[in-house]
C-alpha cells in the first residue's frame, strides 16, 4: 500500500473543481463521464464572477465566451477547449480566440483529458522538484549521497522518488537493502513513451514511508532506460514533491537528465585528480541556465594530501554545498547491507538532514503532490 503522507502545516488545501463552460449537452455528458472516472468534481455552467475557490481546470466548448473563460481562469487554471472529432475550422478559431492552453478532440484525446482531470482532482500545486546527483569521478560515492538525500527528504515529510538513472548501475536497491522488496523496476517500463500517469510510479519499490525507488533491473539490464526517462521524470514532477536522480557521469542520457534538474550536486573527492575529473563532468553535462550546480566535497583521508573546500570550489568553478569528512565505517556498513548511517555523528547524515530540512521548509503549506489513482 502506498504510504499516506501526513497533512502539511495548516491542514489540507481546499477542495477544487473543474469548470465546464458549454451549452452542448452531448459534449457536457462526455466530459462529465470522464471527470467522474477521474474523481474530479465539475461545475457546469456560465461563470460570471471569480469563484471563492479557484478552478483547478477550465474546460470550454467552442460556444463559450472569452469573458466566461477569463472569469473562470482568474485563479491561474489552464484552459482546455474540448470538442468532438471531426472539428470544423470554426472550432480551431475558437481555440485561438479563447486563449486556450490546450485543445482536446474527443474521442482521440480521452486518455489525455482523463489524466488532466485526475491531476486537477489531486489538487497539486507547482510541479515537484528534480535534483540530480553525479560523481565527479569514479568511486566518488554519488549513489550513497543520492540515497541519503532521498531518505532524509522522506523523513521530513516530502513525497520522494529515488531514480537509479545509471543504465549499468549495480542497483540502489542493494545499497538500501531493498533488493528483495516487490515493486516496479526500470525493466517494467520498457516501451513506455509519452505521458505516464503519476500513480504508476507508486508501484515502484517502497523503501520506507514516503520514499519510493525506481531501481535498475539486473535481470533485464538492456531495458531502454533512456527512452522511458523523459516520461518518468514528467510523471515524477506531477506525482511527487521531490525526485532524486543518481546519474551516470558522462553519457547523453546524463546530459539530458541534468538539463531538467533544478539542482545538480557533483560529489567530488578533495584531491587534485578528483577536481580535474569534476571539471570534465560538469562541462560534459552542461546543465541548463535554470540548474544550480553545487559540489559535495569529500575530504581526503587523514594524513593524505588533498584540497580544501575553497580550493576545490575555485578549481571546479562551483560552490561547495557540503564538505564531508571521511567516515571509516561507511563503506563497510553498506557492504554488509546494514544501510546508511543516520546518526548525528555521521557527516553524510547531518548534511542530508540539513538539506532536506531546507526543502521541506520551502515546501511547507503547498498542496501535497501525490499520485492520484485513476479509475478506468
Amino acid at each position: 500500500m502506498p504510504h499516506a503522507r501526513p497533512p502539511r502545516p495548516g491542514g489540507p488545501p481546499p477542495a477544487r473543481e473543474a469548470v465546464l463552460l458549454t451549452r452542448d449537452e452531448a459534449l457536457a455528458a462526455a466530459v462529465t463521464r470522464l471527470a467522474g472516472a477521474a474523481g474530479c468534481p465539475v461545475r457546469h455552467g456560465p461563470v460570471p464572477d471569480v469563484p471563492d475557490v479557484p478552478a483547478a481546470l477550465v474546460l470550454a466548448g467552442s460556444d463559450a465566451t472569452a469573458a466566461q473563460v477569463a472569469a473562470a481562469r482568474a485563479g491561474g487554471a489552464d484552459v482546455v477547449v474540448v470538442g468532438t472529432a471531426p472539428a470544423a475550422a470554426s472550432w480551431w478559431r475558437a481555440v485561438t480566440a479563447l486563449g486556450a492552453d490546450h485543445a482536446a478532440l474527443l474521442p482521440e484525446a480521452e486518455e489525455w483529458l482523463l489524466d488532466r482531470l485526475a491531476e486537477a482532482a489531486a489538487g497539486r500545486g507547482a510541479p515537484g522538484r528534480v535534483v540530480g546527483v553525479v560523481g565527479g569521478t569514479g568511486g566518488a560515492g554519488a549513489s550513497v549521497v543520492a540515497a541519503a538525500l532521498a531518505l532524509a527528504a522522506a523523513g521530513h515529510g516530502l513525497g520522494t522518488l529515488l531514480l537509479d538513472a545509471d543504465p549499468v548501475s549495480g542497483g540502489l536497491d542493494l545499497l538500501l537493502g531493498a533488493d528483495e522488496l516487490p515493486g516496479l523496476r526500470w525493466g517494467d517500463l520498457a516501451g513506455v513513451t509519452g505521458r505516464l500517469r503519476p500513480d504508476v510510479l507508486l508501484g515502484a519499490v517502497e523503501v520506507s514511508p514516503g520514499l519510493h525507488l525506481l531501481a535498475a533491473d539486473r535481470h533485464r539490464p538492456a531495458a531502454p532506460l533512456a527512452a522511458a526517462l523523459p516520461s518518468v521524470l514528467d510523471a515524477a514532477r506531477r506525482g511527487f514533491d521531490l525526485a532524486v536522480l543518481d546519474l551516470p557521469r558522462a553519457a547523453p542520457l546524463a546530459a539530458e537528465a541534468a538539463a531538467g534538474c533544478e539542482e545538480l550536486l557533483v560529489v567530488v573527492p578533495g584531491t587534485a585528480r578528483g577536481a580535474a575529473a569534476a571539471c570534465a563532468v560538469v562541462d560534459a553535462l552542461a546543465p541548463g541556465a535554470g540548474t544550480a550546480v553545487a559540489l559535495v566535497g569529500r575530504a581526503a583521508p587523514a594524513g593524505a594530501a588533498g584540497l580544501d573546500a575553497d580550493t576545490l570550489a575555485e578549481v571546479v568553478g562551483a560552490p561547495v554545498s557540503a564538505w564531508l569528512r571521511t567516515e571509516r565505517d561507511l563503506d563497510t556498513s553498506v557492504e554488509r547491507g546494514e544501510g546508511l548511517p543516520r546518526g548525528r555523528r555521521s557527516p553524510l547524515a547531518a548534511f542530508a538532514d540539513r538539506w532536506a530540512r531546507g526543502l521541506a521548509a520551502a515546501d511547507a503549506g503547498a498542496p501535497s503532490r501525490r499520485a492520484a489513482p485513476v479509475s478506468r
